[in-house]
């Protein structure tokens, strides 16, 4: 196949030969030019040997020797220059031989008898015949006519150049708006007519296919561009209504993912969210039963939490428990999604599967996982064979999904609450061993000795032992009374300076104690659980200075500005913080507090002085204080 020529190589090629021609003729002209001036020149100095010859003729017969002398002198500088050339004037004779011969005999009878003859004449005193003097002056006038015969030459070539000139420039510009016309203005207006009838209606138009590359490609395209416009208006109905139908598949698809997304995540257990999520599948898919399973792979069991018409026998059947004996388990052990069927065995002795037995003979199984595990299956059952869609399927597997995620969040928020109910449990525990435990231990060592005393009759024994049991009840209740307080205490975020003036009042009530309360800053508020801990730690700190300190005056002081601190100062008889682990094991609530302090990502800090004070600080960091 012939490949078109480059439009740009057709200009390029175009032009150098242009300019060739024109810089060809313009220097053929330039030096034409040259050699007439320099022949002009010439030929006005051998006209001026004429006139010295007659001038040298006249001196001599005036008796001017010296005039002479010097005459004949410049008419040998001007023969030598006219001989040799001057191209910086320029100046120089023709080259032909004809020039060149007359310039010969001019030197020839100047210098063998011409100035000889002037030399002698003016040392002499004599005459110069004048016939000699006309023949010399011939030599020159044949010297120059001959120059002007080749300047007459030149002069014809350089009026044929500067027409050629004349003419190359017409010629290239005929020539030029020729080719513009073939090369770049018709492919244009081809184009432009088929571009007039496609506007027209006229689809699938071609145009011919320029010779030069560029149009070429254009027109190639151009008519690729036809027929693709007329195919696709041929099938623009149809490829409408696929697009209307892909997008309306797309809608749907959002849709139903959206309408699962909230009421899967408004369900609060597993079970509800399995009968949820099966009620609306089963709307989606005509399936003639359905059920949903929970994995359990330590039992290599599997819990029926959500069913749709499938019969009692499957929901009961133990087989359908175990992975390794029910096919759907064995879809999940094998990560083998691809439908199973059964089909009828050839021998009637042969046992059938237990879905088969109620009718089933085609099942469509999908896995239930979350982050990589398999937290349980679907599985649909059909009694004809259905081949689901690949979009169905898909969105099927993104249901999945999605309740995964549901099933993998409620399990989570259960996990969240047992944890939360074991830690008050130990808190509960701790409280109990802190405060109860210790005055039942107590009250028994008193009445062990009560009965000693009422064995021994000794009175003042007994009365005093009854008196300690009396105080170990009260000290009792009210620790059962402040315990129950505390598991009473739920407060909100705008409830906290109320809880702690609460809590002081109370503490003033019990012990007859000045309680001072400072609040600084002007910080966001903490989050509900944080302000919850931070109370629980206030009542904690409370109840060790009414049990221990034997303090007249408390100061709480909370600083809300860049870190929350809270700050609890009594002037009790302190303790030796030194001899703290020793005395851990009696002074249980301090590792309360401590653990308080931690479930919120604060610091807890202790200042005790024997005889003097004690002070505990509470501080939560900056980058804690996120409100949940």
């Amino acid at each position: 196949m012939k490949h078109p020529k480059s439009l740009s190589s057709r200009l390029k090629l175009l032009t150098v030969l242009w300019v060739t021609a024109a810089v060809g003729s313009i220097v053929l002209t330039l030096l034409l030019s040259w050699r007439l001036e320099g022949g002009g020149a010439a030929i006005n100095d051998a006209g001026s040997l004429r006139m010295q010859t007659y001038r040298l003729g006249l001196l001599i017969s005036e008796r001017r020797s010296a005039e002479a002398l010097e005459r004949i002198e410049r008419f040998d500088r001007t023969l030598a220059q006219l001989k040799q050339g001057d191209p910086a004037r320029p100046l120089f004779l023709p080259d032909t031989p004809e020039v060149q011969e007359q310039m010969q005999t001019l030197t020839r009878r100047w210098q063998n008898e011409i100035r000889p003859m002037l030399q002698r004449a003016a040392a002499g005193g004599g005459t110069v015949p004048e016939q000699r003097l006309e023949q010399f002056v011939d030599s020159i006038d044949a010297l120059v006519l001959s120059a002007e015969s080749v300047n007459a030459r030149h002069t014809k070539w350089l009026r044929f150049f500067q027409s050629g000139l004349m003419v190359l420039v017409l010629a290239g510009a005929m020539v030029m708006v020729v080719l513009l016309y073939l090369w770049i203005i018709r492919p244009l207006d081809q184009l432009q007519q088929g571009v007039s009838d496609i506007h027209d209606g006229k689809l699938g138009v071609q145009v011919p296919i320029d010779g030069s590359a560029e149009f070429a490609e254009v027109d190639k395209g151009f008519n690729q561009m036809s027929l693709r416009l007329q195919q696709l208006y041929a099938h623009l109905e149809q490829e409408v209504a696929e697009k209307t139908r892909d997008l309306a598949e797309k809608n749907y698809t959002l849709g139903t993912l959206y309408f699962f997304s909230r009421f899967l995540n408004r369900i609060q257990t597993a079970a509800e969210a399995g009968e949820t999520f099966l009620e609306k599948i089963m709307n989606l898919v005509p399936a003639d039963a359905g059920s949903i399973r929970l994995l359990d792979f330590e039992r290599e069991r599997m819990d029926l939490v959500a069913h749709r018409g499938l019969p009692e026998n499957l929901q009961t059947a133990e087989a359908c428990r175990r992975l390794e004996d029910c096919f759907c388990g064995r879809a999940v052990a094998q990560h083998d999604w691809q439908p199973i069927t059964f089909t009828r065995p050839a021998e009637a002795g042969q046992q059938l599967a237990g879905c088969e037995k109620s009718g089933f003979h085609y099942l469509q199984v999908f896995d239930i996982r979350y982050n990589g595990v398999d937290l349980g299956l679907m599985t649909l059952y059909f009694k004809e064979a259905y081949e689901l869609e690949p979009g169905m399927r898909e969105l099927l597997d993104t249901l999945c999904n999605q309740l995964a995620g549901v099933l993998s969040n409620i399990r989570l928020a259960d996990e969240s609450r047992q944890l939360a109910v074991l830690q008050e449990r130990n808190l509960m525990a701790q409280g109990l061993h802190d405060s109860i435990a210790q005055t039942l231990t107590f009250l028994n060592l008193q009445v062990q000795m009560l009965e000693s005393a009422l064995a021994a009759q000794e009175q003042a024994q007994i009365s005093e032992n009854l008196q300690f049991i009396k105080e170990g009840v009260q000290e009792c209740y009210e620790d059962v009374r402040e315990l129950l307080l505390n598991f009473r205490t739920k407060i909100s975020r705008k409830e906290f300076a109320e809880a702690v003036q609460t809590l002081s009042k109370r503490f003033e009530q019990q012990t007859q104690v000045e309680v001072n309360t400072v609040w600084r800053g002007d910080g966001p508020d903490l989050s509900s659980e944080q302000q919850l801990q931070f109370i629980f730690i206030l009542q904690e700190s409370l109840s060790n200075i009414r049990k221990h300190a034997q303090a007249t005056q408390v100061d709480i002081e909370f600083d809300n500005s860049r870190d929350f601190a809270m700050s609890i100062r009594d002037n009790g008889k302190g303790f030796d913080t030194g001899r703290l682990n020793e005395l851990s094991g009696n002074h249980v609530g301090l590792g309360i507090m401590r653990e308080r302090a931690l479930r919120i990502n604060a610091r807890l800090e202790l200042d005790s002085q024997p005889g003097s004070h004690t002070l505990i600080r509470l501080t939560l960091p900056q980058q804690e204080r996120v409100l949940l």
